[in-house]
């Protein structure tokens, strides 16, 4: 897998976009557009890149 600016990623019911990745770490940042799309499920995440960081607050 190979992550690229603007993926969805769904984590604990939350959407995140990718913002950047760094060699083995993704900076995610939450978004609320009203879609429930998303590219990957943060477990995928997981089984490539070995730290995921996240930008800015949680949106509710």
């Amino acid at each position: 897998m190979k992550l690229n600016k603007d993926d969805r990623i769904k984590y604990d019911d939350s959407f995140y976009a990718v913002v950047a990745v760094i060699w083995s770490t993704v900076y995610l940042r939450a978004i609320e557009d009203g879609t429930t799309n998303y590219d990957y499920e943060i477990s995928e995440v997981y089984k490539t890149y070995r730290d995921v960081e996240f930008l800015g607050k949680k949106v509710n």
